[in-house]
């Protein structure tokens, strides 16, 4: 995952003692205890844009055309300054936790949810370079389960935010593409196979879930419909970008061609603590796919 242009993100993991806000879902801003109501979406969109930039200032004219978009805005200054007024004051004793400074806009607040996930996902990479696979599911588990909903669901009118939300959203199934790979690894998956096709059904394009795809087919007993799997997705690949397969899709379909017997699993002494949890992995992730559009016409209050 990459962030929005402009945007860098702190390492670590926010203090849940102190007042912080959440954006894998709708933006949530919380201490921890009770929920801070930033009520108009103005001055959560700040908010979260001043979170996402990790304590560094973001210039006025920056962070206008974050809000408002690229075009001409009329007295932005002026404007921002009464956008944040109206933010702190509704955060009340936190609202001393947006600052002014001659390089622009900061806030100490951190989006916590997201630090959280980031170091989880590092963990994930960490298990996965060592070749401990049940880490690797359970990271993408734990992972996952941090997704309230759609990222920023309620900001996607806000040019940043719309770019941040569909990272967010690519990195979402990068996870899931992770666990679900991790699965197939410890020879386990089958048992979501429905749910996977439906997942590579929804991303065609998408070359290694189609090839986990394929190969959970392959597991099954249908080479045909593997085959199948990896021949549209070629076609697609090649009518939409002219691309062709990466090398590991051409070497799993010559695999699978000749039955290579390495593609069954031998048993593993390492399991995943939870046999179901791919399936219901898939699940979440498709809860929180399918109930974005509701989110994508709703425009800003005054």
């Amino acid at each position: 995952m990459t962030a929005a242009q402009g945007i860098t993100r702190p390492v670590g993991i926010s203090d849940t003692g102190h007042a912080q806000v959440r954006v894998l879902g709708p933006v949530w801003v919380t201490d921890g205890v009770r929920t801070i109501g930033v009520d108009r979406p103005l001055e959560r969109a700040v908010l979260v844009r001043l979170a996402l930039a990790g304590g560094i200032p973001v210039p006025d004219r920056r962070l206008a055309a974050d809000l408002w978009g690229d075009g001409e805005i009329s007295r932005p200054v002026e404007r921002l300054r009464v956008v944040v007024s109206r933010l702190r004051t509704a955060l009340g004793e936190h609202g001393a936790t947006v600052l002014r400074t001659p390089a622009g806009y900061r806030t100490t607040m951190t989006a916590g949810d997201l630090l959280a996930a980031e170091s989880i996902a590092d963990r994930l990479h960490a298990a996965r370079r060592a070749g401990r696979y049940a880490e690797v599911g359970a990271a993408a588990d734990a992972a996952l389960r941090l997704w309230r909903g759609p990222a920023l669901a309620d900001l996607l009118w806000a040019p940043y935010a719309a770019v941040e939300a569909s990272r967010l959203d690519e990195w979402r199934l990068e996870l899931t593409v992770a666990g679900l790979d991790a699965a197939l690894r410890l020879g386990s998956g089958l048992e979501c196979l429905r749910e996977m096709g439906i997942l590579a059904g929804e991303h065609p394009l998408h070359e290694p879930l189609g090839r986990l795809h394929a190969l959970a087919l392959y597991r099954a007993g249908r080479q045909v419909d593997a085959l199948d799997r990896l021949r549209c997705l070629r076609l697609k690949l090649t009518e939409q970008f002219g691309a062709a397969l990466a090398p590991e899709t051409v070497e799993l379909e010559l695999r699978i061609l000749r039955h290579d017997p390495a593609l069954h699993p031998a048993r593993l002494a390492e399991k995943a603590s939870t046999p179901s949890y791919s399936t219901q992995r898939i699940i979440r992730y498709r809860d929180v796919a399918t109930a974005a559009h509701r989110f994508r016409r709703l425009t800003p209050g005054c």
